[in-house]
């Protein structure tokens, strides 16, 4: 009599734009893009040390708009499965009691937000974060009549 239920999300990474996080323009608008220098800004061995190649974008001249690309980075990709199992138990007619165990990212693997890409940041090319949580577990019991 038990029934179980999962979620299975599976994704590629995110694109992202890199900024160079100053006024390079003149514009006033904070979110300059930063000039491409022709190095690939993909890697062999990615880390959350390390996303991206940094030295893939320098910032423009002043005066100027960078050139680099609109979403030429990819975030990292994630997976996660939730999964839950839940008993009903008949006590009497029009009465029973549900056990119910429910587990968000159930294999509690970590998915890694997104790379900082401001150029001005001393993280840079840096993952310090994820995108959601390690594994949560709740038990619950419902009497319904």
């Amino acid at each position: 009599g038990w029934q179980l239920g999962s979620i299975v999300t599976w994704r590629s990474g995110f694109p992202l734009n890199p900024s160079a996080g100053v006024n390079r323009a003149n514009t006033n608008i904070n979110v300059d893009r930063p000039n491409a220098t022709g190095v690939s800004q993909s890697l062999d061995n990615r880390s959350t040390a390390q996303w991206f190649n940094v030295a893939a974008f320098a910032l423009a001249p002043l005066y100027s708009f960078g050139n680099a690309a609109r979403n030429s980075v990819t975030g990292p990709p994630g997976f996660t499965l939730d999964f839950s199992a839940h008993k009903d138990f008949r006590i009497r007619e029009g009465h029973a009691l549900q056990f119910r165990m429910e587990a968000f990212n159930f294999l509690n693997h970590p998915v890694w937000g997104l790379p900082n890409a401001n150029l001005s940041s001393p993280q840079f090319g840096r993952i310090t974060s994820t995108s959601g949580s390690m594994r949560q577990m709740q038990l619950a019991l419902k009497y319904t009549f």
